[in-house]
């Protein structure tokens, strides 16, 4: 468990990953505390700005403070002779309520005075730039939409600071800033003040922090970083890709053809595909010295074996009926036959090694190897007393070398044989599915002990309790060569006790 996770986490895919996780999390919080500091400065800003719609206001109260019932053009002339440069002011008024004036009749009822608690409408009175007369009406509702007359407060203290976004009655975009209340004896004035959004001031309290234009550029920039780190990243993980899939094509006998060289795209990368080059040709030039050296080898000694069996002819008519000379020919023919078996053998084995570095992927149907080989185990097994079961499915197709798997088979069964007793069975199974094709090899001989079936696929690993019937020596390399030959194709080999007595060998090779 801890292995797997030391390789998932030092895989390219898991660095990508913390890669991006970092790109995500960096813009998220470096965005919030830039944010958080924006929003310091426009708050300064609006206390700023509030603090000057106050210094307006005195002006104007001080101004307006000697009229009793101001006119239009007496409000106009003191709103330009404050000049609020740079500020645009709209001021509003609320009259103080006065009580009717009584009957002149007698006999008339005296209408109730008005009660101060009744609230007031209120007049767009003046503004900085001077509004024409048929744009006050308009500018109130505008204002009034906007929620600034609800705003005012009744009792014309304190000021409110604003960060509101307002359109006015000439299409003009602004921005309102404070809301500042006074009184006179005239009634409750409010002094709203605003700056223009195409103004410094403005733009920066009207736009969302994201579409400041430092923003804008960094984040630009930051996409253009990460865009490039992933496209590195990116052309590593495509170009690996291809350098693996160009060895399972190699490995599998289909890109033989076309260097590692030309399917690498990235420079850097050149000296290790020059270096799988050059080991694909060295395991091809192993691979032909493993067959050149076992024709070479067995046509040495083909010659001399093939000497000696010539020679013995003439000397078996010599010594006819010599009983001690014909027994010691009897013993040289049979040396003969077993040293050209030995050789075939080892030429066999030498191409089986040659095979093992660079394995054969052609398709072999696996249902008529198995059944041609068992059936030449025919008249072996009917001098033993002995039966074959089989139990073959058609059509079961395996990518791998026809000497790889006729050794494979050969071995398992040459062992089953050997150790089922006189009038036993040996079953013989093939079956696919799930990708895969399945040979069991069972038998019902003694089995093996645990310890040893743990060793079983080893070099020189060999329990017999008895001795071989033939009086063949056995090394103990058989089943090694099985499960060399069957991790070669890319299949597994496993041996395990029969509950019902006996041995079964299971080999699972990859379905083509």
């Amino acid at each position: 468990m801890r292995d797997s996770l030391s390789r998932a986490a030092r895989s390219l895919a898991a660095r990508l990953a913390l890669v991006v996780a970092a790109f995500t999390a960096v813009p998220i919080f470096v965005y919030g505390e830039f944010s958080a500091a924006e929003g310091a400065k426009k708050a300064l800003l609006l206390s700023r700005l509030q603090a000057e719609g106050q210094l307006i206001a005195r002006g104007l109260s001080q101004g307006l403070a000697h009229l009793d019932a101001p006119s239009v053009v007496e409000t106009r002339t003191v709103l330009e002779n404050l000049d609020p440069k740079g500020v645009n002011v709209r001021l509003l008024l609320r009259p103080m309520p006065k009580p009717r004036k009584a009957a002149k009749r007698p006999r008339e009822r005296e209408q109730p005075a008005p009660s101060p608690d009744e609230p007031q409408p209120l007049y767009l009175v003046g503004a900085v730039p001077a509004l024409a007369a048929d744009e006050v009406d308009a500018e109130r509702e505008k204002l009034a939409s906007a929620g600034i007359l609800k705003a005012i407060p009744d009792t014309c203290q304190g000021g409110i600071p604003l960060d509101l976004h307002y359109t006015t009655a000439a299409g003009n975009d602004e921005v309102l800033t404070s809301i500042v209340p006074f009184t006179t004896e005239a009634g409750c004035w409010a002094v709203v003040t605003s700056q223009s959004a195409q103004e410094v001031a403005g733009s920066f309290l009207d736009r969302p922090y994201w579409k400041s234009p430092e923003v804008r550029i960094a984040a630009g920039v930051y996409a253009l970083l990460v865009v490039l780190v992933l496209t590195v990243f990116g052309s590593l993980w495509l170009n690996l890709r291809r350098l693996g899939r160009q060895a399972r094509k190699v490995a599998e006998g289909h890109g033989g053809s076309v260097p590692f060289a030309k399917v690498n795209h990235i420079p850097e990368l050149d000296g290790v595909a020059r270096e799988l080059d050059q080991m694909v040709t060295n395991l091809r030039a192993t691979a032909d010295a493993f067959r050149f050296a076992a024709e070479e080898n067995a046509h040495a000694f083909k010659t001399p074996i093939a000497t000696i069996a010539q020679a013995v002819e003439p000397l078996r008519r010599a010594v006819e009926g010599k009983t001690g000379a014909s027994r010691s020919l009897q013993v040289i023919e049979a040396a003969v036959e077993r040293l050209d078996a030995l050789v075939a053998a080892s030429r066999r084995l030498d191409q089986v090694n040659a095979d093992l570095v660079t394995p054969p992927r052609q398709s072999v149907d696996v249902s008529r190897l198995v059944t041609a080989l068992v059936d030449s185990y025919d008249e072996a097994v009917a001098d033993r007393g002995l039966e074959i079961d089989r139990r073959l499915s058609p059509g079961c197709v395996v990518r791998g070398g026809i000497e790889l798997l006729e050794t494979v088979i050969e071995n398992i069964l040459d062992n089953a044989i050997s150790f089922s007793p006189a009038g036993g069975r040996v079953t013989v199974t093939l079956a696919r599915g799930d990708g895969r094709v399945v040979l069991a090899i069972d038998d019902q001989g003694p089995g093996a002990p645990e310890d040893v079936l743990e060793r079983m696929f080893q070099r020189y690993v060999s329990h017999r309790p008895s001795a071989d019937p033939s009086g063949a020596p056995h090394f103990g390399i058989g089943l090694w060569i099985v499960r060399r030959n069957v991790a070669a194709i890319g299949g597994t080999v496993e041996a395990r006790n029969r509950q019902e007595g006996g041995l079964r060998v299971t080999v699972t090779l990859p379905s083509a």
